[in-house]
């Protein structure tokens, strides 16, 4: 069963992210240098360093899971935060998805990633305790933009003998993994879900565990997976 354990990704705003993940959200900081911070969320790590690439500004998709019974609690401790939830075009804040039986809200970070907290009801992770860092679980999704969506879930499904979530492979659009742990695939361009954001190409590691050992890049796109 596949399951994230950590993402390493680029940004313009390394002090303000910072500032955001270590202190405000209050999640620990288990490693800091010069150019780069890393951060626990639940089983799952969550490492940025400042890109050199002038005018970059690169910017990602990612999930926290959080209990799936914390929705509510979800919503006030981020408007505690002064945090605004994006509203999806139905004018809710909130995504109800049938067919993954989840929950989702979304936002942007202080560097304009699209963070999502998705409570996924068909996992047993009841919480009792008011909502705080602890309640996010882990790193339970990853955006990974790509030219041929079809084409790398057919190469990633063989080689790293990864499935397919649920049925859930479009022209523009697939999930591969289990219920703690996908790898989001998005078409160039793909306005992501809960954001005005076009998916856009950024350098992106990843280490994941339960799927075929080994290290594996997306034709000459800048993307490292290590399976462990």
């Amino acid at each position: 069963m596949l399951k994230i354990q950590h993402v390493h990704l680029l940004t313009d705003h390394l002090a303000k992210l910072e500032e955001f993940y270590g202190t405000q959200f209050g999640l620990p900081i288990v490693e800091r240098q010069s150019q780069s911070f890393t951060v626990k969320a639940g089983r799952s790590y969550l490492t940025f360093s400042s890109t050199h690439i002038s005018g970059d500004n690169p910017y990602y998709h990612f999930a926290f899971d959080i209990p799936s019974n914390k929705i509510k609690d979800a919503k006030s401790w981020l408007q505690s935060k002064a945090i605004s939830l994006n509203v999806l075009p139905n004018h809710s804040v909130e995504f109800v998805s049938s067919s993954w039986n989840s929950t989702s809200i979304y936002f942007y970070d202080p560097a304009g990633n699209i963070v999502e907290l998705i409570a996924r009801h068909d996992l047993r992770n009841e919480r009792d305790t008011s909502f705080n860092a602890n309640h996010l679980l882990s790193i339970s999704e990853l955006g990974i933009v790509v030219p041929d969506v079809v084409g790398v879930t057919e190469r990633l499904t063989r080689e790293l003998s990864i499935q397919v979530y649920k049925g859930s492979v479009t022209e523009n659009f697939a999930a591969l993994g289990s219920v703690e742990g996908l790898l989001i695939f998005s078409e160039y361009d793909r306005v992501w879900l809960g954001s005005n954001k076009p998916a856009r190409y950024f350098k992106t590691e990843v280490q994941l565990e339960g799927v075929r050992t080994g290290s594996y890049t997306i034709s000459d796109l800048p993307y490292f997976l290590v399976c462990r």
